[in-house]
Order: C-alpha cells, then sequence, then structure tokens
C-alpha cells in the first residue's frame, strides 16, 4: 500500500499541536495518573527511553485541562453537549498504527470499553458517549489521504472527513469524486460502515458499495486486509457497522468518472404554486429518471409573509452529470411541472456542487470543505424511513397539516432512489435498501433556542417528532418498517440480550437475513463481544 500523503492541518490540529511536549516528563503532566487510570498509562506508556514520538500520540484524561476541548470539539450535535453527558474515561488521539494496537491492548486488559469517533456525527453520540467507564479513540490526527488518479481510487484514513476527501481529489482532477453525502464534516471511517449515500448514489450505488479494500485491527490486534481478513468479514464491515467488529485503519475508495461540469439549480414550490401535485408526481418521477439527475427535497412549513397562516415550502434541489442543454430537454420531457429555467441552472465543478448542496453559494471558496471549524453544526433528534409506494394526495395532506403543527422546528429531507441502487440485491452488502425503494426520508427537530434537549419546548418538539412517525406509518415501508443504520435512533431499541429485543432495530436496519448473518459473523470474529455499543451487531 502506498505510503499515506499528510493532508494539510486545521485549526484544531494547530490546538493539538500546542499540547505536544518533547518529553515522557512533560507527557505526564497531560495525563490523569490518578487510580483509575495509571494502569492503563503505565500499560500504553513506552518501555524505551525514545519517547519523541510517544509524546505526539496525546493521552489526556479529564483532569487535564485540554480534555474537555477535545472531547467536544468533534461533538457534531451540540445537544451533546451538556455536563451531564457521560464523557471518556481517557482520550486517545494516534498517530500511528502502534498507538491503535496498545490503546486497544490496554484497553482490553484493564477493563474499559472502546469507542471509536472519526468525525463525531453519529446521531446518538455513541461514538464519545457512554454510560460505562471507557476508552475514547479519536482518530482526529489519522487523517492522511492518497489520490492515485491512474489507478482512480484512494486511501483514506478514519479521522478525514468527506470534505477533505473531495478537496484532496479536486486538488488533481475534475473528472473523479467519491459518491458519498453532501455533509463535508462527516468522518469517513465510520461512514462507510453504515453504507453512505449522497448526490450520486442513482448513478453510482452507495458509498460502502465502492470500497475496494481496507486495512483493519481485529480484536486481537492484527491488521487485515481485503485478503487476509476474509469475504465474510469484508462483506460485513461495509454497510453493517464496522466499529462492530473492529478498527478501520484506512479505507480504499473507487473513484467514479464525473463530468468536468454539473448542472446544478434549487427552486422552491408552496402550496399556493401547487407543491403537493408536484411532490406526488416527483414521487414517481425522480427514482425512474435519467441516472444522472438526482433531485433531493426538503419540505419546511413556514408562516406566508407577516401574516399568521402558514403553508408548506418545497425545495427541490436538483444536479445533473452533464450539461443544462440536455438536462432541459428531459425535465421538459418527463417534469415539466417543476418548471426548471435556464437562468436557474448554474453549471460549476463537482467540487462546488458540494459546497452548493451544503447551503453556501457556488462562489465559495472550495477551502471552507477543510475546514472543520467553520460548518456548523447540528443541534437535532432524528429519524428516518423508506417509502415503497408512492404517497396518496391525501397522505401527503395529512403531512402537510402535521408540519404545520409544529413551532417551526421540523424539517423533513427527502431523496431519491431508483438507478443503479436497484441493480444490486439486498445482501450485496449488509445495506440492504434497494430495489423497490422510491425515497428515503430523514425527519428531525432542531432545539434551537433551547439550554438543552430536555428543556420543556424541546421534549415537545421530540413528541412532536415521534407523533409525526406514526402518522407515516401507513405511507413507508412495512415488515420490517425500515430505517437507515447511520441515522441510528435509540428510539427503535437497544436490547440484544437475545434476538428478539435486537431484531425490533436490527432488521429495521439491515433486515432479517443480513442482520442473522452479520451475528454469525460478529461471533467469530469477536465472539467476546469487545467492540459493543447500543445497537451494535450483538453476540448472544
Amino acid at each position: 500500500m502506498k505510503k499515506y500523503s499528510q493532508i494539510r492541518s486545521c485549526v484544531f490540529l494547530l490546538v493539538l499541536c500546542l499540547s505536544f511536549s518533547n518529553s515522557w516528563a512533560n507527557l505526564s503532566s497531560l495525563v490523569d495518573v490518578t487510580p483509575g487510570t495509571e494502569n492503563f498509562i503505565s500499560c500504553i506508556q513506552p518501555k524505551s527511553n525514545n519517547v519523541t514520538s510517544f509524546s505526539q500520540q496525546l493521552i489526556i484524561t479529564p483532569v487535564n485541562a485540554s480534555f474537555i476541548p477535545i472531547w467536544q470539539v468533534a461533538v457534531q450535535n451540540t445537544r451533546f453537549l451538556k455536563p451531564s453527558t457521560p464523557k471518556p474515561s481517557i482520550i486517545v488521539t494516534p498517530v500511528d498504527e502502534t498507538l491503535v494496537q496498545k490503546a486497544l491492548f490496554c484497553a482490553k486488559k484493564h477493563g474499559y470499553e472502546m469507542r471509536i469517533r472519526s468525525g463525531g456525527h453519529d446521531y446518538e453520540g455513541l461514538s464519545y458517549t457512554a454510560d460505562v467507564p471507557f476508552v475514547m479513540l479519536d482518530f482526529t490526527n489519522m487523517r492522511s489521504i492518497d489520490v492515485d488518479v491512474a489507478n482512480r481510487s484512494a486511501w483514506v484514513q478514519p479521522g478525514a472527513v468527506l470534505g477533505e476527501l473531495y478537496y484532496s481529489i479536486s486538488q488533481k482532477t475534475d473528472t473523479l469524486y467519491f459518491p458519498a453525502g453532501v455533509c463535508p464534516t462527516v468522518g469517513v471511517g465510520g461512514y462507510m460502515g453504515g453504507g453512505g449515500y449522497g448526490n450520486l448514489l442513482r448513478k453510482y450505488g452507495t458509498a460502502a458499495d465502492n470500497v475496494v479494500d481496507v486495512r483493519f485491527m481485529d480484536v486481537n490486534g492484527n491488521i487485515l486486509d481485503r485478503k487476509s481478513m476474509g469475504k465474510d468479514l469484508f462483506w460485513a464491515i461495509r454497510g453493517g457497522g464496522a466499529s462492530s467488529f473492529g478498527i478501520v485503519l484506512a479505507w480504499k475508495l473507487r473513484l467514479v468518472p464525473v463530468p468536468e461540469k454539473v448542472t446544478v439549480f434549487i427552486l422552491n414550490k408552496t402550496l399556493e404554486e401547487g407543491a403537493t401535485k408536484i411532490f406526488h408526481k416527483y414521487q414517481y418521477v425522480a427514482p425512474t429518471i435519467d441516472r444522472n439527475l438526482h433531485i433531493r427535497t426538503q419540505v419546511f412549513a413556514e408562516y406566508i409573509g407577516n401574516t399568521t397562516k402558514k403553508t408548506i415550502r418545497i425545495m427541490f434541489e436538483g444536479i445533473y452529470q452533464g450539461t443544462r442543454d440536455t438536462l432541459l430537454p428531459l425535465l421538459d420531457e418527463k417534469f415539466p411541472e417543476l418548471g426548471v429555467r435556464r437562468e436557474i441552472c448554474e453549471e460549476i465543478r463537482s467540487i462546488q456542487s458540494t459546497v452548493v448542496f451544503w447551503g453556501l453559494p457556488s462562489s465559495t471558496p472550495i477551502e471552507i470543505l477543510t475546514n472543520r471549524s467553520a460548518i456548523a453544526k447540528l443541534n437535532n433528534k432524528s429519524k428516518s424511513d423508506y417509502v415503497r409506494t408512492p404517497i396518496p394526495i391525501r397522505g401527503l395532506r395529512k403531512i402537510w397539516r402535521k408540519l404545520m403543527q409544529n413551532d417551526g422546528s421540523a424539517l423533513l429531507m427527502i431523496n431519491p432512489f431508483g438507478g443503479r441502487m436497484a441493480d444490486y440485491s439486498e445482501s450485496a452488502i449488509p445495506y440492504p435498501h434497494r430495489a423497490g425503494v422510491l425515497l428515503q426520508i430523514l425527519k428531525t427537530v432542531n432545539f434551537n433556542g433551547q439550554t438543552s434537549d430536555t428543556t420543556p419546548t424541546s421534549l415537545k418538539r421530540i413528541m412532536w417528532l415521534r407523533s409525526l412517525d406514526e402518522l407515516l406509518t401507513p405511507y413507508v415501508s412495512k415488515n420490517p418498517r425500515e430505517a437507515y443504520s447511520n441515522y441510528n435512533d435509540l428510539d427503535l431499541g437497544v436490547g440484544s440480550s437475545n434476538y428478539e429485543e435486537a431484531s425490533l432495530w436490527g432488521e429495521r436496519y439491515r433486515k432479517r437475513d443480513n442482520f442473522q448473518k452479520l451475528i454469525r459473523i460478529k461471533a467469530k470474529v469477536d465472539p467476546d463481544n469487545f467492540f459493543r455499543r447500543p445497537q451494535s451487531i450483538p453476540v448472544f
């Protein structure tokens, strides 16, 4: 495997660099050597006099002033930024695989669980919180990216985020990209483990479908690749939750061809402009139209001007792998009701389209994708669903009325499937939401303006979200009602002492056959269930 190339540092790494010391004596001042952690520190410290390299592999416990800043910098859902959130006993931020191996060995030896944090985007905070003593393995210092244009591939370490990956690709070519999500701060390490989707899924499938190799550490500290781990484990970690089986050290990704310029458009439709009928047709058109076109929608309830009357606004965000001269005739034929006009279409680079879909102007410098501190964080609770039968007009009207009852904190984000997604079987990888899926729905409420997610207003918003979830029941997939594991939702259940308990959430994320296969693989590679957290693959 090629040696990783180091990507540019961000502000956070500069802060960490200030914390680095040149001797073990200085490093010892950074760590807590009080009872309860001293055994771990003694276990992991180097046994030689050469401590300079080890001093750059930061190990921090709560007594150190840098503990909270380092813990919270990658907490991407700010509802967990509160004193009551359970925090790690120890944070380990390795710069190489040796310290990862040591941390794994010492955590096992001294009775700690382990949580693995890449970008910190997990919706329930499971990579950095736990109700038991745990070591948090934070990969922020292992984030190098090696793009190989000639072979259309890239090796990416787990601490890199999608924005950094896209930027690295764009510095070498405008005709290759990677089919992943649009949020720049999502960590590569965990993203592939859940499947991963984005604007290219209708043409190239999920991100996990485009993983071609891996460096992976198992529970015994062995470093494996695709060949040495065997086909079952390689199958499991791409969409089955890689952190249930071990530690991903790097993913090798297949880069896919894209045109030098893509076409994007954004337009809004309200109820008064026929949004209901347009969205009704959207359910039929968007999953079946040319695979080069992806049209995401966002649905809001809002007041009309300065009145007290509400309406529904639907934002249609399109990206086409080609020029507007080809896009416009396609839409005129298949979806004239949408009313896309030449003047709202913009031809830009793929890297710029990621900026646009994050809600920024296309003129925004693309370097922002590498600046984690410049990207707004979330503050919400979310749920997901899959639609396999178009929702009828009467159903849409019920949903709109429900949205109007909300206090303005709600959002629906809807992505069409079809295309390449329908070409894969449900068991190609553990991610099963394939043929027959028309739409994926993300339902979310934010806690903006609230001091926490437990204020009366916040609790009311959560109850509203759950009632929306119930209202949608007749209109979404059944047996099981499917959900997306990367949008983890602990409301689905956390029990795993037997299959009946675990199936409540496991079959929704991965369906029965895939979930049962994952359990069998887990029993072989991690029989003592060291790699565990709520909703991880269980061992019975």
